[in-house]
Protein backbone atom coordinates (compact mmCIF):
# COMPACT_ATOMS: atom_id res chain seq x y z
CA UNK A 1 0.00 0.00 0.00
CA UNK A 2 2.90 2.09 0.04
CA UNK A 3 2.83 3.03 -3.80
CA UNK A 4 -0.89 4.33 -3.72
CA UNK A 5 0.63 6.97 -0.76
CA UNK A 6 3.68 7.67 -2.52
CA UNK A 7 1.72 8.45 -5.62
CA UNK A 8 -0.67 10.82 -3.66
CA UNK A 9 2.33 12.56 -2.17
CA UNK A 10 3.91 13.18 -5.65
CA UNK A 11 0.11 14.47 -7.00
CA UNK A 12 0.53 17.01 -3.77
CA UNK A 13 3.87 18.49 -4.33
CA UNK A 14 2.86 18.94 -8.19
CA UNK A 15 -0.32 20.77 -6.83
CA UNK A 16 2.01 22.95 -4.85
CA UNK A 17 4.67 23.80 -7.44
CA UNK A 18 1.88 24.95 -9.80
CA UNK A 19 0.08 27.34 -6.86
CA UNK A 20 3.83 28.45 -6.57
CA UNK A 21 4.17 29.37 -9.90
CA UNK A 22 0.37 30.81 -9.94
CA UNK A 23 1.91 33.58 -7.27
CA UNK A 24 4.67 34.90 -9.43
CA UNK A 25 3.96 38.11 -10.22
CA UNK A 26 3.73 37.37 -13.88
CA UNK A 27 0.89 34.86 -13.00
CA UNK A 28 -0.63 37.98 -11.19
CA UNK A 29 -0.86 40.31 -13.72
CA UNK A 30 -4.56 40.39 -14.31
CA UNK A 31 -5.77 39.95 -10.83
CA UNK A 32 -6.62 43.78 -11.18
CA UNK A 33 -9.17 42.77 -13.01
CA UNK A 34 -11.28 40.66 -10.62
CA UNK A 35 -14.79 41.88 -9.77
CA UNK A 36 -17.37 43.58 -11.21
CA UNK A 37 -17.17 45.94 -14.13
CA UNK A 38 -20.43 48.03 -15.72
CA UNK A 39 -18.67 48.74 -19.26
CA UNK A 40 -19.23 51.56 -21.97
CA UNK A 41 -18.87 49.60 -25.89
CA UNK A 42 -17.62 51.84 -28.95
CA UNK A 43 -17.84 49.28 -31.89
CA UNK A 44 -16.75 50.34 -35.46
CA UNK A 45 -19.16 50.46 -37.82
CA UNK A 46 -17.98 49.71 -41.27
CA UNK A 47 -19.00 53.80 -42.76
CA UNK A 48 -16.32 54.52 -40.08
CA UNK A 49 -18.49 55.70 -37.41
CA UNK A 50 -19.29 54.16 -33.97
CA UNK A 51 -22.11 52.25 -32.35
CA UNK A 52 -22.51 53.03 -28.66
CA UNK A 53 -23.60 50.02 -26.09
CA UNK A 54 -23.48 49.24 -22.73
CA UNK A 55 -22.23 46.20 -21.20
CA UNK A 56 -21.31 44.08 -18.41
CA UNK A 57 -18.77 41.79 -17.02
CA UNK A 58 -17.70 39.35 -14.42
CA UNK A 59 -14.32 38.22 -13.56
CA UNK A 60 -12.99 35.51 -11.09
CA UNK A 61 -10.13 33.78 -10.41
CA UNK A 62 -10.58 29.94 -11.04
CA UNK A 63 -7.73 27.00 -10.63
CA UNK A 64 -6.46 27.89 -7.48
CA UNK A 65 -5.98 31.44 -8.88
CA UNK A 66 -4.20 29.46 -11.89
CA UNK A 67 -6.90 31.53 -14.47
CA UNK A 68 -8.81 33.76 -14.85
CA UNK A 69 -12.49 33.46 -16.23
CA UNK A 70 -14.63 36.04 -17.41
CA UNK A 71 -18.94 35.93 -18.17
CA UNK A 72 -19.45 39.07 -20.49
CA UNK A 73 -22.85 40.49 -21.47
CA UNK A 74 -23.96 42.98 -23.74
CA UNK A 75 -25.46 44.03 -26.85
CA UNK A 76 -22.83 44.04 -30.16
CA UNK A 77 -23.31 44.68 -34.09
CA UNK A 78 -19.69 43.67 -35.57
CA UNK A 79 -19.82 44.36 -39.25
CA UNK A 80 -17.03 42.31 -39.43
CA UNK A 81 -19.28 39.07 -38.29
CA UNK A 82 -21.78 40.40 -40.46
CA UNK A 83 -24.26 41.28 -38.07
CA UNK A 84 -26.87 43.30 -39.92
CA UNK A 85 -28.59 44.91 -36.78
CA UNK A 86 -27.97 44.87 -32.96
CA UNK A 87 -27.96 41.83 -30.75
CA UNK A 88 -27.91 40.25 -27.42
CA UNK A 89 -24.70 38.45 -26.70
CA UNK A 90 -23.03 36.75 -23.97
CA UNK A 91 -19.34 35.68 -24.18
CA UNK A 92 -16.72 33.42 -22.27
CA UNK A 93 -13.22 33.91 -21.69
CA UNK A 94 -10.45 31.85 -20.39
CA UNK A 95 -7.27 33.76 -19.30
CA UNK A 96 -4.54 31.24 -18.10
CA UNK A 97 -0.37 32.17 -17.41
CA UNK A 98 1.82 29.49 -18.53
CA UNK A 99 5.16 29.93 -16.76
CA UNK A 100 6.95 27.89 -19.31
CA UNK A 101 6.54 30.20 -22.04
CA UNK A 102 6.00 33.15 -20.05
CA UNK A 103 2.80 34.16 -21.94
CA UNK A 104 -0.98 35.23 -20.64
CA UNK A 105 -3.60 33.04 -23.22
CA UNK A 106 -7.06 34.51 -23.68
CA UNK A 107 -9.87 31.97 -25.36
CA UNK A 108 -12.79 33.04 -25.97
CA UNK A 109 -16.01 32.26 -27.14
CA UNK A 110 -19.41 33.76 -27.07
CA UNK A 111 -23.34 33.13 -28.21
CA UNK A 112 -22.53 34.09 -31.39
CA UNK A 113 -19.55 31.82 -32.24
CA UNK A 114 -19.89 29.12 -29.77
CA UNK A 115 -16.17 27.49 -29.19
CA UNK A 116 -13.12 28.75 -28.69
CA UNK A 117 -10.87 29.76 -31.68
CA UNK A 118 -7.13 30.25 -31.78
CA UNK A 119 -5.84 32.25 -28.48
CA UNK A 120 -4.64 35.52 -27.80
CA UNK A 121 -0.94 35.69 -26.50
CA UNK A 122 1.05 37.77 -24.59
CA UNK A 123 1.39 40.00 -21.40
CA UNK A 124 1.92 43.00 -19.63
CA UNK A 125 4.91 44.99 -19.83
CA UNK A 126 4.50 48.86 -17.68
CA UNK A 127 1.25 48.09 -16.56
CA UNK A 128 0.06 47.67 -20.20
CA UNK A 129 -1.05 43.82 -21.37
CA UNK A 130 -0.93 42.96 -25.20
CA UNK A 131 -2.20 40.11 -26.90
CA UNK A 132 -1.61 38.81 -30.43
CA UNK A 133 -3.43 36.50 -32.51
CA UNK A 134 -2.58 35.68 -36.24
CA UNK A 135 -4.85 33.77 -39.07
CA UNK A 136 -5.82 33.47 -42.42
CA UNK A 137 -8.52 35.18 -44.66
CA UNK A 138 -9.54 35.00 -48.57
CA UNK A 139 -8.08 38.48 -48.18
CA UNK A 140 -4.30 37.48 -46.72
CA UNK A 141 -3.15 37.04 -43.43
CA UNK A 142 -4.97 39.39 -40.76
CA UNK A 143 -3.48 40.06 -37.47
CA UNK A 144 -6.04 40.87 -34.28
CA UNK A 145 -4.24 42.54 -30.70
CA UNK A 146 -6.42 43.19 -27.46
CA UNK A 147 -4.99 45.65 -25.42
CA UNK A 148 -5.58 46.23 -21.75
CA UNK A 149 -4.01 49.85 -20.87
CA UNK A 150 -5.09 52.83 -18.44
CA UNK A 151 -5.21 50.32 -15.47
CA UNK A 152 -6.34 52.19 -11.92
CA UNK A 153 -8.41 50.24 -8.96
CA UNK A 154 -11.35 51.21 -10.78
CA UNK A 155 -11.28 51.23 -13.70
CA UNK A 156 -9.72 49.95 -17.36
CA UNK A 157 -9.24 50.76 -20.86
CA UNK A 158 -10.05 47.46 -23.40
CA UNK A 159 -9.36 47.17 -27.32
CA UNK A 160 -9.54 45.22 -30.12
CA UNK A 161 -7.82 46.21 -33.37
CA UNK A 162 -6.85 44.49 -36.43
CA UNK A 163 -3.73 44.62 -38.87
CA UNK A 164 -3.39 43.48 -42.01
CA UNK A 165 0.20 44.81 -42.69
CA UNK A 166 1.70 42.47 -39.90
CA UNK A 167 0.95 44.95 -37.33
CA UNK A 168 2.72 47.76 -39.70
CA UNK A 169 -0.70 49.39 -38.35
CA UNK A 170 -3.50 49.12 -36.83
CA UNK A 171 -7.42 49.53 -37.35
CA UNK A 172 -9.51 49.22 -33.51
CA UNK A 173 -12.80 47.64 -33.95
CA UNK A 174 -14.19 47.32 -30.61
CA UNK A 175 -13.34 49.75 -27.28
CA UNK A 176 -14.91 48.84 -23.89
CA UNK A 177 -14.01 51.60 -21.36
CA UNK A 178 -14.57 49.89 -18.03
CA UNK A 179 -15.58 50.74 -14.59
CA UNK A 180 -15.79 48.68 -11.54
CA UNK A 181 -19.27 48.64 -9.70
CA UNK A 182 -19.49 48.39 -6.01
CA UNK A 183 -19.03 44.70 -6.28
CA UNK A 184 -16.00 43.11 -5.38
CA UNK A 185 -14.48 39.52 -4.49
CA UNK A 186 -12.48 39.52 -0.97
CA UNK A 187 -8.88 39.15 -1.71
CA UNK A 188 -8.83 40.60 -4.76
CA UNK A 189 -8.75 44.44 -4.04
Amino acid sequence: MLYPVTGLKVYFMNAMNNVEKCNSPEARAFDFWIGEWNIRQKILKQDGTWLNFDAKTSVSPTLDGCAILEHWEGMVQFFWESMQSAEQMKGLSVRAYDPKTGKWYIHWMDSHTPHFGNPYSGGFERGKGEFFRKWETPQGKRMGRITFSDITPDSVHWDLAVSSDEGQSWTTLWIMEMVRSNKRIDGYQ
